[in-house]
């Protein structure tokens, strides 16, 4: 899917990291999604899409995301994404802010996004996880951030100039705000990008990884 990527591979984050947002519920399934790939410490790739729901999206989700069932009904189901994910798996890490809701709908949906590389180390895998957690990359660049909350965090962290002013660019009408997917997963992807510009190369950023694994990462 991206096969330009091997010509831009260089140390620092030679490894594409795509953070992920869903917005849905367990019985809805996933009724949008986000996606935005970081490579070489830039933003260089997003994606995002209403989906058509698995059940009936409820009150409290419609009020909360702003998609009505109405709306939401006129978009192909999130299973259409599949080959996108995989593709994205294939290539690089997944990302999220908290990131055991994400893999948890993604599971639901696709179980698996056959053997790929793990890329924290030389090993395969048939999961979706190792995850990154921009949760502990907000705690790498703040330790004493008063909340972890990902607009709180990302206010804390100076990144919201930036993320209204990609958002105004990248996410679809009406879109641009939390609670909307492209809009969260470029708040995760700024917090990640703005530690990239600390991490001095993957190492460093794999020891991030191993610091908190088994809460933040998905790994063992």
């Amino acid at each position: 899917m991206f096969p330009y990527l091997r010509r831009f591979c260089k140390m620092k984050n030679g490894v594409p990291i795509y953070a992920i947002d869903f917005e849905g519920s367990k019985g809805a399934g996933v009724v949008e999604f986000g996606a935005v790939g970081i490579f070489e410490g830039e933003i260089f790739f997003s994606e995002t899409s209403i989906c058509a729901p698995r059940a009936k999206i409820d009150f409290r989700s419609e009020k909360l995301t702003g998609i009505s069932n109405a709306e939401a009904s006129k978009h192909p189901p999130f299973e259409s994404f599949a080959e996108t994910f995989i593709s994205m798996r294939q290539n690089g890490l997944f990302a999220a802010h908290n990131f055991s809701a994400e893999d948890s709908m993604l599971r639901s949906h696709i179980p698996s996004p056959g053997r790929v590389k793990n890329f924290l180390d030389s090993s395969e895998t048939l999961s979706w996880a190792p995850w990154l957690d921009s949760i502990a990359f907000a705690k790498f660049l703040d330790g004493a951030l008063q909340s972890l909350k990902l607009s709180s965090a990302a206010s804390a962290l100076g990144i919201t100039a930036e993320l209204d002013a990609r958002a105004a660019a990248l996410c679809p009408a009406g879109r641009a705000k939390w609670h909307c997917a492209l809009y969260d997963a470029l708040a995760c992807a700024l917090i990640i990008k703005k530690a990239l510009e600390k991490i001095e190369d993957f190492g460093e950023l794999k020891k991030i990884a191993a610091g908190d694994a088994q809460q933040y990462f998905g790994i063992a």
